[in-house]
């Protein structure tokens, strides 16, 4: 009866002991993956959201990123249980959209604005200077979970997706911030754009605020078309297009929306009519010059050339 005793206390002991660390390992792996500053939500409140299966693409992406241990609620204020009254009685717009901007105060929860930026390279990023300017932070980080798929259109075949289908969408270029994010923001506000401003080892590039620039551009394309492709290549876009012009600048030109956008429009050099003027023109620069812009054939759709082509005219 003793031994009976001591081999029951035992097992009592043993059992204790291992019910005291599965308690104090779930509380450590609950601290784990709860991003600091996040308040403890509960596991079905996690998964109330990927449920849903209009919500296929939203959620593949968000298990892909930086954030997939954070749960949804606790960026967007919603309430799941609403929303899913909505779904069950089909009272709801395809494709699901946000209509309010994630507030700093949210990010803010779990990064702190004083903390050293782990940006790569020579970048400056004054994020101080963004936040007085009253700039939020998804105005630069907008992909970050999601990759701009609802902006990009990709959200509307929501049955067709799967884990490799948003590897393909949530690439880097949509993920992180690229030079055009802040281009194309300082462009509309009229804010500098020389290099300098943002980098500390690049310097200005004098050359590009010559008044000659835009007419010779192209010839210094032509010699160095590797240091265009360091600064004016479309995110996520290929540096030429194929088949090729014969020409890598005119190649370069057709496939960067920078470069096109612009060669889209009538420049200042071609005067009121360039019917008595490109004879002369492209006997100076080479008809290949020409070829930048446009085609001699009439153009498909797409091509990123003018409509007027060579055959307009002439039969080659």
């Amino acid at each position: 009866m003793r031994e009976q005793r001591e081999t029951l206390l035992v097992v009592c002991v043993i059992l204790l002991f291992i019910a005291f660390f599965a308690l104090a390992f779930s509380r450590v792996a609950a601290t784990e993956t709860r991003p600091p500053g996040s308040k403890a939500r509960s596991q079905p409140e996690q998964n109330q959201c990927t449920g849903c299966h209009e919500m296929n693409p939203e959620i593949l992406t968000w298990q892909l990123s930086s954030h997939s241990n954070v749960p949804c609620t606790a960026c967007h204020n919603i309430k799941p249980a609403y929303f899913q009254t909505k779904h069950d009685a089909k009272n709801f717009t395809r494709p699901i959209k946000i209509f309010e901007a994630i507030p700093n105060s949210v990010c803010e929860g779990c990064h702190s604005p004083n903390r050293v930026m782990t940006v790569s390279g020579d970048l400056i990023i004054p994020h101080e200077k963004h936040t007085k300017a009253g700039l939020t932070c998804v105005k630069c980080h907008s992909g970050v979970v999601h990759a701009n798929i609802a902006e990009r259109g990709l959200t509307t075949d929501y049955e067709t997706w799967n884990l490799e289908k948003a590897r393909k969408a949530a690439t880097k270029f949509y993920l992180q911030p690229s030079m055009w994010t802040c281009i194309d923001c300082h462009k509309q506000l009229r804010i500098t754009r020389k290099c300098s401003a943002c980098h500390t080892a690049i310097p200005d590039l004098p050359s590009h605020e010559q008044p000659s620039w835009q007419e010779n551009h192209g010839k210094t394309a032509r010699a160095a078309i590797g240091e265009c492709t360091k600064c004016h290549v479309t995110p996520g876009a290929p540096k030429f297009v194929t088949p090729s012009t014969g020409d890598q600048a005119a190649d370069f030109a057709r496939a960067q929306a920078f470069c096109y956008n612009c060669h889209l429009k009538r420049p200042q050099t071609h005067g009121s009519s360039m019917v008595p003027l490109h004879p002369g023109k492209t006997k100076d620069k080479g008809i290949q010059n020409c070829l930048t812009c446009h085609n001699r054939q009439q153009p498909g759709t797409g091509s990123n050339v003018a409509g007027t082509y060579c055959n307009q005219c002439h039969w080659f």
